[in-house]
């Protein structure tokens, strides 16, 4: 037997939708990828070489960050995962919200 979604329990799904809306706007300050440190050879010589690698359309992309920029870039992608989940869980309240018969 299906259940009934009462208005009260529509009105808390949209409700806790907001609040993660809200905190995604928030935070505009992410980025997606991953950080990665290595080293490249140039002219036989070792240096630190820093990027942030990116997925566009299925091919990777790397942007160089120089070492100052690390900590930014860093604060970025963790923001970045934040944002993901966030929109994870707006997709699932969203979800809820269709199945009890209401307009997202």
């Amino acid at each position: 037997m299906k259940r009934k979604v009462g208005t009260d329990e529509l009105k808390e799904l949209r409700e806790t939708r907001d609040a993660l809306a809200a905190e995604l706007a928030a935070r505009p300050d992410w980025v997606l990828g991953s950080l990665v440190e290595t080293v490249a050879k140039r002219n036989g010589k070792k240096t630190p070489f820093r990027y942030l690698s990116h997925s566009v359309e299925g091919r990777n992309r790397i942007l160089y960050v120089a070492a100052r920029q690390m900590a930014a870039f860093g604060g970025a992608v963790k923001a970045g995962r934040r944002a993901v989940r966030l929109l994870e869980e707006i997709a699932a309240v969203n979800a809820k919200i269709i199945k009890a018969g209401g307009q997202p």
